[in-house]
């Protein structure tokens, strides 16, 4: 059984995550501050705001249930800020910000690749992003720092997919749309989501690194201005 190791283990997208992923046969981990209320999967304590401490979660989860395969990356925090002046920030929740959205996802996908390496493995990293990469929106509190986050770690994710397509590994950055493209904003979908990842992994090949997706439709292609 392989192991797939969910960061950021909130109660939609992170359990339902883990629910699927256990259906299909996989080992669980999740990683989060707290546990989950009533959770059957195995938990790590974590606070993403740590980036240094992502090596030891990485040999913890290995130690324990097995090195994962699949590294799920569903940490994020978004700090407000006054809609007219979004530079008011202050450098500790920006800081703050960067840390959980950014660092530590370069970390883990740092992690992840050392261990397919070690272990001979074929992985998938999975970011959850937004639109923001892609569209800001400027009536959302605290828009500039969550998009700078999301941003980056688009970079990374589409910068891994090419660097590392010969050694078949694949990455991905997910983002759940309306059929029309714009934002679903709060009304994610859990178990869409987690349908979603399932479908990147089982997949063989890497396909396009940033996974626009409608519910019930899966991938879709809106032509934003991003390269493959």
């Amino acid at each position: 059984m392989s192991t797939v190791l969910i960061i950021g283990a909130g109660p939609n997208i992170g359990l339902a995550a883990a629910k699927r992923f256990a259906s299909a046969g996989y080992k669980v981990a999740i990683a989060s501050r707290t546990a989950p209320e009533n959770s059957e999967y195995r938990h790590f304590v974590f606070d993403a705001a740590k980036a240094s401490t992502v090596p030891k979660l990485f040999s913890d989860v290995t130690i324990a249930i097995g090195a994962p395969k699949i590294v799920i990356y569903n940490a994020a925090v978004r700090k407000p800020a006054d809609v007219e002046d979004p530079l008011s920030l202050s450098l500790d929740d920006f800081e703050y910000s960067m840390a959980v959205n950014t660092t530590s996802s370069f970390i883990a996908a740092q992690e992840a690749v050392k261990s397919w390496a070690q272990t001979g493995t074929k992985g998938t990293f999975i970011f959850t992003g937004n639109v923001l990469n892609v569209r800001y929106l400027p009536t959302v509190s605290g828009a500039l720092a969550f998009a700078m986050g999301k941003s980056a770690a688009a970079s990374l994710i589409q910068g891994a997919s090419h660097g590392y397509k010969g050694k078949g590994y694949k990455f991905y950055y997910v983002d759940e749309r309306k059929e029309d493209g714009a934002p679903v904003f709060g009304a994610r979908n859990g178990e869409a989501h987690a349908e979603h990842f399932l479908k990147l992994v089982d997949s063989l090949e890497q396909g396009p690194w940033m996974q626009t997706f409608v519910k019930d439709k899966g991938y879709t292609e809106f032509n934003e201005l991003h390269g493959q």
